[in-house]
């Protein structure tokens, strides 16, 4: 499906309150409302289209900042299977071996998203299209830069230790503990890893747009591999609390649509393009 970002409806999006699922989705499908036609779609594993066009983008979602390498390697890992067999089930003569560097990853704060999307001859005149792309956005990421900026870069042992200071057991009662309170509830909601729902309601949507800017950053490296040098797909963007990376800068946003543009071209000039998720072989995003 051309010009799709596929986000995987796996147990990290199912876990989100119903709020936080559609501000996800519509603040992601806002970020990229400047590329015509784009559509951003939530699928569970089994049914992605075996064969993913060079237009699109797919991104895992994960509870935690330390489940992000083992994921991006699980996928890497199945979509090189998954691509070796296509070769094998077209009849094309080409070998793939190991895929190129940009296929590692382009590691970044609470994610990881790299691709190799490119169209090959045969050796028989045959020219085939191969689509190796992912991404993975962690969640607690998302809630970090959400508590960092209404915290003030406090952690929950930082706040500990500034209501340790206040001896009198009336100061809770006071606006100033009560605050303390609360705050140190949110912190703990983050260092405990407490899931989404049981955060306040009043958060949800707040901490599902910084995930959905966290999610189109990665997206964003499935067609252009460096950072901008403003705007959302700068390097070490801030998904909360700075208007300056709230949205794709202009430039960056001509630079998207052009790479678009090029992979779609490259695209029709295949006549064989290769499956990424056969129907045969395990889903790469399960």
């Amino acid at each position: 499906m051309p010009k799709t970002l596929f986000i995987v409806d796996d147990d990290v999006f199912q876990g989100l309150p119903e709020p936080a699922q559609k501000k996800l989705l519509s603040e992601v499908k806002n970020l990229f409302s400047f590329i015509p036609q784009f559509k951003v779609e939530v699928r569970r594993p089994d049914q992605f289209p075996p064969t993913l066009d060079c237009t699109d983008s797919v991104v895992s979602l994960v509870e935690q900042d330390i489940d992000v390498d083992a994921v991006s390697r699980s996928i890497r890992k199945q979509e090189t299977t998954n691509v070796q067999f296509s070769i094998k089930q077209a009849g094309v003569h080409i070998t793939l071996n190991t895929p190129p560097q940009s296929f590692d990853g382009n590691p970044d704060a609470g994610g990881i998203s790299g691709h190799w999307k490119t169209v090959v001859p045969d050796g028989g005149g045959t020219k085939v299209s191969i689509t190796m792309t992912f991404g993975v956005a962690s969640l607690e990421s998302a809630e970090q830069a959400f508590l960092e900026n209404s915290l003030h870069g406090r952690t929950a042992d930082d706040i500990r230790k500034d209501r340790r200071q206040h001896k009198d057991p009336k100061w809770l009662a006071t606006k100033e503990g009560s605050q303390s309170t609360r705050d140190l509830e949110e912190a703990e909601n983050l260092s405990k890893h407490k899931p989404l729902k049981d955060w306040s309601r009043d958060q949800w949507e707040d901490i599902a747009i910084a995930f959905a800017r966290l999610v189109a950053h990665e997206a964003r490296h499935q067609y252009v591999v460096d950072h901008s040098s403003k705007g959302l797909g700068a390097d070490s963007a801030r998904v909360w609390g700075d208007k300056n990376f709230e949205a794709f800068d202009g430039t960056d946003q001509a630079n998207i649509l052009t790479r678009i543009n090029d992979l779609n071209n490259s695209w029709n000039t295949a006549s064989v393009h290769l499956d990424t998720c056969p129907r045969e072989k395990a889903s790469p995003f399960a």
